[in-house]
């Protein structure tokens, strides 16, 4: 029997909360956008985390999930990070490291495996995981969401 292999696309949330990244807090709205996206929730630690087939399709229930936040919840002390890579947990949770509240940050391959197409600036090339180059990360610049211009959050 001959098997696919593919790549899952990685989204992960957690809050900022008074401009402090706290741990896991994960809404019931969130939770019902991504599955209705087709995402499988992953039980984790530090995160929300949910991964899906398609990439396009990740980024997409990331930008409507952190708009509905904003909209339905409207807490301004309480923003959304989001964190999404292509094929690895590990390196999604290193891209929802850089990200600030009320920002969708990915990596270069998830860029790379969509064509292209997201509405997102480069922010920087940084050296995350251990690779030959640094990963290209991306701010989502959906107009839908209130975004945050800030630098991403790097190590130093």
């Amino acid at each position: 029997m001959d098997q696919v292999t593919r790549n899952l696309t990685y989204v992960c949330v957690d809050y900022e909360i008074v401009g402090i990244p706290q741990s896991v807090e994960p809404t019931e709205l969130v939770t019902e956008i991504f599955e209705a996206k087709g995402a499988l929730i992953v039980s984790h630690e530090s995160a929300f985390v949910a991964c899906f087939d398609d990439p396009a399709n990740a980024v997409e229930a990331a930008v409507v999930a952190q708009w509905r936040t904003q909209r339905d919840i409207n807490d301004p002390g309480r923003k959304m990070r989001v964190g999404i890579h292509l094929g690895n947990l590990s390196h999604a949770l290193a891209v929802l490291g850089c990200s600030n509240g009320n920002q969708i940050v990915f990596s270069g391959q998830v860029d790379a495996e969509t064509g292209g197409t997201l509405d997102a600036r480069p922010m920087v090339r940084a050296q995350l995981w251990p690779a030959p180059e640094p990963v290209q990360l991306w701010l989502s610049t959906d107009s839908r969401p209130d975004i945050d211009g800030r630098p991403l959050r790097l190590s130093t």
